[in-house]
């Protein structure tokens, strides 16, 4: 089983980069890094795949047709946690 972490980026090692900084980087994940020593980025990459893409675009903005194949055949759940965070940004009325 895998997760594809779907994140705003301009390209995959961007996307991975991100990853790396602002989620595997954060305090949560130190006992993981304890526990897996040296092979935690190998367990991580069994795990987790970034992939850079947009929730606003068609196709979630995936351009590499082999990724977007491999993920729209191994997904069964998606899970969107997609925001904004400009706090003053208005709400348009539909």
């Amino acid at each position: 089983r895998k997760l594809y972490l779907l994140v705003r980026a301009k390209d995959s090692e961007s996307a991975y980069v991100r990853i790396q900084d602002e989620v595997l980087g954060k305090e949560l994940f130190r006992i993981l890094k304890e526990t897996w020593g040296e092979n935690f980025d190998s367990f991580i990459s069994e795990k987790i795949t970034p992939v850079a893409g947009d929730t606003s675009y068609e196709d979630l903005g995936l351009v590499d047709d082999d990724l977007k194949t491999q993920i729209f055949k191994d997904v069964d759940i998606v899970v969107n946690v997609a925001a904004t965070t400009k706090f003053d940004e208005r709400y348009i009325c539909v």
